[in-house]
């Protein structure tokens, strides 16, 4: 099992960790995604995790990763 890990920006609330949450979790591969609201780490684990698409659907939920 792989995990990557992101800091996000814009996640304010239990709110927008549920949409981070239901928005991965439909990403082929992904198993489980955990959002810590106060910091915006995002971790992701699964079989076969694909950054570039992960990124990417970051940003399409409107949380793209900080690139500091």
């Amino acid at each position: 099992m792989q995990a990557m890990k992101f800091r996000v920006v814009n996640v304010k609330c239990d709110g927008c960790a549920a949409n981070i949450r239901d928005g991965l979790g439909n990403v082929e591969g992904v198993s489980q995604v955990s959002v810590d609201v106060a910091s915006g780490d995002v971790e992701v684990h699964g079989d076969t995790l694909a950054r570039g698409v992960l990124i990417a659907r970051l940003a399409e939920l409107g949380y793209p990763p900080s690139s500091s």
